[in-house]
């Protein structure tokens, strides 16, 4: 009998430590997800006095962004490595834990939409110039309807979103 009792023993636990080894990896998975979603991290690149710049820094940290800002005299080197064209280029620039930028004003809700599902050959985004009334840009009710570019890692363009309002930067 004793052989026989080894074996279930020995059957009973190889079937325990396969079921504690899948709660494991469920469990992993389980707490994996809210950590992405509870703040990304940006790091953005500005001019030290560049004050719009930290407004939008302020507009993303509001929005739930945990940001690190490295201020630079010269932001070329950074914008030419991560391949931003200088037809999309603006006057600060964040960029996300896997290498996305995201340049320029753009509203906190569009970064948070790209990085939870990122286009396919996505570069990045950016908002061209300095819109008035874009996030870091505000000036009372004055607002200029402007567009969200995609940019694609090939160079290529083309529009992520239109925002007509001050209200569709928030909603």
């Amino acid at each position: 009998m004793e052989p026989n009792i080894k074996g279930i023993l020995v059957n009973l636990l190889s079937k325990s430590l396969i079921l504690f080894v899948f709660a494991v990896l469920a469990a992993c998975s389980a707490s994996e997800a809210p950590k992405a979603q509870e703040g990304s991290a940006l790091e953005v690149f500005k001019s030290p006095t560049c004050g719009c710049c930290g407004k939008w820094v302020t507009h993303l940290e509001e929005s739930g962004f945990n940001t690190t800002v490295r201020n630079q005299n010269s932001l070329d080197s950074i914008k030419k490595k991560l391949g931003i064209p200088a037809n999309m280029q603006s006057c600060h620039t964040g960029v996300s834990a896997d290498g996305y930028f995201f340049e320029g004003h753009i509203p906190a809700k569009f970064v948070k939409a790209f990085l939870a599902k990122p286009p396919e050959n996505a570069a990045g985004l950016a908002v061209p110039g300095m819109p008035a009334g874009s996030p870091g840009m505000e000036m009372g009710d004055r607002f200029n309807p402007y567009s969200v570019i995609l940019v694609k890692k090939d160079g290529t363009t083309e529009v992520y979103a239109e925002v007509a309002s001050l209200e569709e930067q928030h909603q």
